[in-house]
């Protein structure tokens, strides 16, 4: 498979789209499992756009997509989403047929992708970390939401086509997973999402996650470092 390099704007930092790899959960859910489909095939042709930095890290990292998402505009379609602030602005990454990431390390030249192989779909990446402090002397509106130093990467991932339409997105069974800023330590922290309904932030190593899985709900306190979540099932609605 040729992956051809397509130079474009650079992407404003932040977040990103991605999709997941082989990890093992950290916990075992409480929803009702179910059989998993067989993963789609992956797609034959991908390119790989421009490589940004990640702050404060000695990476850079490009996301691999689908070539024929090259005529959609995909780096501004990132760009733009990539610009929000909210959940809701991030999902315009369900446009953009990521398969993989690319990481390369700036000093010693070493390079890797987070998956080993591109059959599932990345619907999210983001980075987490400690970010810059307020700039009295210069009130630049975009220095709020940008990092420092990133120390973990946040993904959303659907690994299978688990609604039979032939198509990996948003509506298909998604995955949490967390990687280092290197894409090493992939693991997933919370599989058979049918819908994520908040995630809240509870201090740079910790997140609060709270998510249906078939006809029950979920809330999970998730350990960044340990890579861990503690879950609970809600109360039935009924």
């Amino acid at each position: 498979m040729s992956i051809k390099i397509w130079q474009l704007i650079s992407l404003a930092g932040m977040a990103i789209a991605v999709s997941g790899c082989s990890g093992q959960p950290a916990v075992t859910q409480s929803a009702n499992p179910t059989a998993q489909p067989a993963a789609l095939a992956a797609p034959k042709e991908l390119w790989v756009s421009q490589f940004q930095q990640l702050n404060g890290t000695p990476y850079l990292y490009a996301p691999i997509y689908v070539s024929d998402q090259e005529r959609k505009g995909v780096v501004w379609q990132i760009k733009e989403a990539a610009s929000s602030s909210s959940y809701e602005g991030r999902k315009g990454y369900d446009e953009i047929d990521i398969r993989n990431y690319m990481f390369v390390h700036r000093d010693n030249l070493s390079s890797s992708k987070l998956l080993s192989t591109n059959t599932a779909r990345i619907l999210q990446l983001e980075e987490i970390g400690e970010r810059l402090p307020p700039d009295k002397s210069n009130q630049d509106p975009s220095r709020v939401n940008r990092l420092k130093t990133v120390k973990y990467l946040w993904y959303v991932m659907a690994l299978n086509d688990t609604n039979g339409d032939k198509i990996l997105n948003g509506s298909d069974r998604q995955r949490i997973a967390i990687s280092d800023v290197s894409g090493a330590n992939y693991t997933e922290i919370i599989k058979d999402i049918d819908k994520i309904l908040l995630v809240y932030p509870k201090g740079l190593d910790r997140r609060l996650v709270i998510y249906s899985s078939g006809s029950k709900r979920f809330v999970a306190d998730i350990d960044l470092p340990k890579r861990q979540a503690t879950v609970k099932e809600l109360p039935a609605l009924n």
